[in-house]
């Protein structure tokens, strides 16, 4: 049946291919836009315990090659974050809406629990090196 054949795959295996390009997806989301496991898996509609995997993964692979470039974009990371906090903090000015009020503290929330979540996985990842 031809409707058949434009049915979009819903699971592995993956191709080589398939895996790259979804990899390399994964980590713009995960590690350049700060989105969680379950936001990627909803944002690509692919399971979740194939996105953790696949961000298990990229931080192997951070680990085994913990290059003055990787603290480097370490860094880089986690500033983005402290600036992105910092603009939000400073939109908190009077005359907002409750609403309005409360998006910019949960934003702020969430770029805090960020914050801590990668400098936390940082942590594990030193410790499990020097194992």
């Amino acid at each position: 049946m031809n409707s058949m054949a434009q049915i979009q795959k819903i699971g592995g295996p993956y191709t080589k291919q398939e895996q790259e390009i979804r990899k390399n997806k994964v980590f713009e989301l995960h590690f350049q836009q700060g989105h969680s496991a379950v936001q990627i898996a909803k944002i690509l509609d692919i399971n979740r315990n194939t996105i953790n995997k696949d961000i298990e993964s990229w931080y192997s692979e951070i680990r085994k090659d913990q290059s003055n470039s990787n603290k480097d974009w370490f860094d880089k990371q986690l500033q983005r974050l402290e600036f992105q906090r910092t603009r939000l903090q400073e939109s908190l000015v009077d005359g907002l809406s409750y609403k309005e009020r409360l998006q910019i503290e949960k934003s702020i929330t969430h770029i805090d629990l960020s914050i801590a979540s990668f400098v936390v996985k940082i942590e594990i990842s030193k410790r499990y090196k020097s194992l």
